[in-house]
């Protein structure tokens, strides 16, 4: 009996679940993941019950192409699963969405480390081919890797990791940009990530020294090559289309759901707080239904560009088409819109929620410090997308950033 076979066995998953009931199994672990988030902060990792879950949910099959096991849906049930999650524990719906895609690159270039599975934990390292870590210099039958790469999302709980490095012939040539496969068992895992915020992410930084990485290792780096059409004769929705693009909607998911679950919470405590001071029931006090009403509107503002965004990634992917430089840049600016939305949003709950959501172990802490943390990501950062999307808009920069065209 297969992997993949074994696990539909055991889970009662032996036939492929529609999408609204993997939506559903998703809004199901919200309650268990509220119940692990500060579990998950203070591991500084997804918990292996969480992984578990997750798994058991048939979530990490979601896109998966059916002739490997995986169900086939795309970014449509992606995208909406990964805000889900996030409403339960901001850290569980990153690494999960994170780990989604980059089992999309393993399935594309390096389908034989799958070992006859629909998915394998594979985490990234964030150093993008503007700033390629390390060196790999070809030997018989692979390179040897040497470097150090930062922010790899899940590795914790990850069994590859994808890289980017830059390939030195020794002939005085350029080095040319090469994207590798390694094993996180083969690598040093560095532990760095020690943040206010996002904590259950585990993003540290990993190294290797004179690495022997085989030749069969090798995967596609972003916009290297063209988004090729889909093969409509199969379920492979998100092969060969872009990691950024699927990125534009599933960052900001995580802002969203985390905005939506503070709103959630913000209401109940508006409804049963007592205020101190003998202020009495502060479901009384105008001054708090004015504030939820400003924190309704900002939350829904955010989810509705959120959702135009993931309208559009998911009719781009669905056609297996590229994003127009117009698209492109509209995308890009989006991602940190829906961000700080999401967090004036959350800023503008916990300003008449009272002095006790200050404390580490409050959600609405949690909340606040998850999304301010989020907000510093380099694709959700403010200025680094409006300059560069803004100059492409008004065609007063001869080489657009990399980013917008892939």
């Amino acid at each position: 009996m297969t992997a993949t076979a074994e696990r539909a066995e055991k889970t009662g998953r032996g036939e492929r679940p529609s999408a609204e009931e993997l939506v559903a199994r998703a809004e199901a672990l919200v309650p268990v993941l509220r119940g692990r988030a500060q579990h998950c902060e203070e591991l500084r990792r997804i918990p292996d019950e969480t992984m578990a879950d997750l798994t058991d949910a048939g979530l990490f099959d979601l896109v998966a192409p059916r002739s490997l096991g995986g169900y086939g849906y795309g970014m449509r049930e992606f995208g909406t699963i990964t805000r889900i999650l996030a409403q339960g524990c901001a850290s569980t719906a990153w690494v999960y969405s994170f780990l989604v895609v980059h089992n999309v690159s393993l399935v594309q270039d390096t389908p034989h480390l799958l070992h006859g599975r629909a998915f394998a934990p594979c985490a990234l390292s964030a150093g993008f081919q503007a700033t390629p870590s390390g060196t790999a210099v070809p030997v018989e039958g692979g390179w040897r890797l040497t470097g150090r790469w930062p922010f790899a999302s899940g590795i914790m709980n990850s069994e590859y990791s994808l890289l980017i490095t830059t390939e030195d012939r020794g002939d005085g040539s350029e080095p040319a940009l090469l994207g590798l496969v390694v094993d996180v068992a083969d690598v040093t895992i560095h532990d760095v990530w020690h943040m206010s915020g996002m904590k259950g992410t585990g993003s540290n930084t990993f190294s290797c020294e004179d690495l022997f990485v085989p030749a069969d290792r090798q995967w596609t780096v972003f916009g290297q090559e063209p988004i090729h059409p889909l093969d409509h004769g199969e379920d492979r929705p998100l092969e060969g289309f872009s990691m950024i693009r699927m990125f534009d909607v599933l960052l900001a998911a995580v802002a969203v759901g985390s905005a939506e679950a503070c709103l959630a919470d913000y209401k109940q405590r508006i409804l049963t707080r007592t205020v101190g001071f003998g202020l009495g029931p502060q479901r009384e006090h105008r001054e708090a239904w004015v504030r939820y009403g400003d924190a309704v509107t900002r939350t829904r503002i955010a989810r509705l560009v959120w959702d135009e965004t993931h309208r559009v990634v998911t009719e781009l992917a669905d056609a297996g088409e590229k994003a127009s430089l117009e698209q492109a840049c509209e995308l890009r600016m989006a991602s940190p819109a829906i961000c700080r939305l999401a967090r004036e949003a959350i800023d503008t709950m916990l300003d008449g929620a009272g002095s006790s959501v200050n404390e580490l172990r409050s959600p609405f802490q949690r909340y606040k410090r998850d999304v301010d943390t989020l907000k510093s990501h380099s694709y959700l950062h403010w200025d680094g997308a409006a300059v560069t999307a803004g100059a492409a808009l008004l065609g007063v920069t001869d080489e657009p950033d990399g980013l917008l065209l892939v």
